[in-house]
């Protein structure tokens, strides 16, 4: 096909010449005729990089410092609560407080995921970060259990859950082949508020009050969100929103696998987060130094996030995830034995290293598993909920173990840690197990 512009007076319609394949036979169409030119369909391929690619995921970073930031960083409201305002209250009590905030922030995401596949963007992350907020200035007011899991439990939850997903929904979309790289770094938005809230919170307290304290941090958390939503922007165009579960991807082993592999290892990565301040009271290390034992454990997983994340690029995301599960599995039984204050340091910044992996390849694996594009939001929600599930299961049992075993004021953590650091392991197992179902057992990028 060829066009003839060429000596056309200016009023001349543009002619169009078509070779029919047959005969050969060369005919002339004004573009008036019914021939038209057909347009590539669908998005053109991810960007991997530019300024607004590169924006998203700074976008994203607020995002993540604002929700698993957050969630990091409940070790110091279960030491403050346990101590001051919900004294008495039980361990286990309390750790239900930051898991249903958990709970709530990742199974929100199935929904989210369906909404954001039709186009809903804008009204997810400005209703997300309005929660935050609003729960936050409301936690600062609280006075009774019930007002605390209403507040921080119920809608910090439930806005944490709507914020949290565009950070790996929208990224996944404008990166193919450094969509690791790029998660990772949005990732590390959460060791950055893991390390940021509790010295904020603890200084303020100390200076303020709690509720101030609190209230500036909500503060923060708008400042940031706002960022977030004034440069993040969905690449794709809005799809036909599709049923909450993808029956589909079910069915595939390797999936449900993955699945099951991210309930057991949810159930125990986070016990150490909540408990490891409490964990170093409990062993006679003063109050200042153990509160820092969170932000160790914090900052140790913003190299875990980021590394791993270049890594997983060369090397697949399940070649890093599956060790990452493993070691961190072992390290937490290893916290068993652990009675002095440098074991303890040495030990939290091993658990930050592996924990911080994990959770920064997480969602770069599944466009891995389902490479259906389409329905990323729904996939990355299912594994949300898988995730979530274990996160409202394992810290609250983690507790009850805690509050049995214990006698008097002196803490026994031994059970707590055996059981985070078996359901771990199993988890590992299963990724194993997915992984040799997607690709064998070759050594080759997975």
């Amino acid at each position: 096909m060829s066009h003839s512009p060429e000596n056309m007076a200016p009023n001349q319609p543009f002619t169009v010449q078509v070779q029919d394949p047959e005969s050969g036979n060369v005919s002339t169409h004004p573009t008036n005729d019914n021939i038209q030119v057909e347009k590539p369909a669908g998005p053109p391929p991810p960007p991997n990089g530019g300024t607004r690619a590169w924006l998203q995921v700074l976008g994203a970073f607020f995002l993540n410092f604002n929700t698993w930031g957050l969630l990091n960083a409940f070790g110091v409201f279960q030491a403050e609560y346990s101590t001051g305002l919900l004294s008495s209250s039980s361990q286990s009590a309390i750790s239900w407080i930051g898991s249903i905030q958990a709970f709530l922030m990742l199974v929100i995401g199935v929904l989210c995921g369906r909404a954001l596949d039709a186009g809903y963007f804008y009204s997810d992350i400005i209703t997300g970060a309005f929660l935050e907020v609003f729960g936050m200035m409301m936690l600062s007011i609280c006075k009774k259990y019930w007002q605390v899991i209403l507040a921080q439990g119920i809608v910090v939850g439930i806005g944490a859950g709507m914020a949290f997903i565009p950070s790996v929904a929208i990224v996944g979309t404008y990166f193919s082949t450094r969509r690791s790289t790029a998660m990772g770094l949005a990732a590390a938005g959460s060791s950055i508020g893991g390390v940021i809230y509790p010295v904020v919170l603890r200084r303020l307290i100390v200076q303020i009050g709690l509720p101030w304290a609190i209230r500036v941090m909500a503060f923060i958390m708008l400042g940031t969100l706002l960022i977030s939503i004034s440069i993040m922007k969905p690449r794709l165009p809005p799809r036909k929103s599709g049923p909450l579960i993808n029956t589909e991807a079910l069915k595939d082993p390797v999936f449900a696998v993955w699945l099951l592999a991210v309930f057991f290892i949810f159930i125990g990565l986070y016990i150490p987060f909540f408990y490891v301040e409490t964990y170093a009271l409990n062993l006679g290390i003063s109050a200042n130094l153990a509160f820092y034992m969170l932000i160790i454990m914090n900052a140790a997983s913003v190299p875990g996030r980021i590394f791993p994340s270049l890594l997983a690029d060369k090397v697949g995301n399940l070649s890093v995830m599956v060790p990452a599960v493993l070691f961190s599995g072992v390290i937490i039984l290893a916290w068993i034995s652990v009675q002095a204050q440098s074991s303890l340091i040495a030990i939290s910044v091993f658990i930050g290293l592996t924990s911080g992996s994990i959770q920064a390849v997480l969602p770069a694996t599944v466009p891995f598993l389902c490479p259906d594009l389409s329905k990323i939001g729904t996939n990355i929600g299912m594994t949300l909920f898988a995730a979530g599930l274990g996160l409202l299961i394992g810290n609250p049992v983690a507790g009850a173990i805690l509050d049995a075993q214990s006698k008097g004021s002196k803490l026994d953590f031994s059970g707590s840690f055996v059981f985070a650091g078996c359901v771990v392991v199993a988890g590992s197992v299963l990724l194993t197990v997915a992984r040799v179902l997607k690709v064998g057992f070759a050594i080759k990028k997975a």
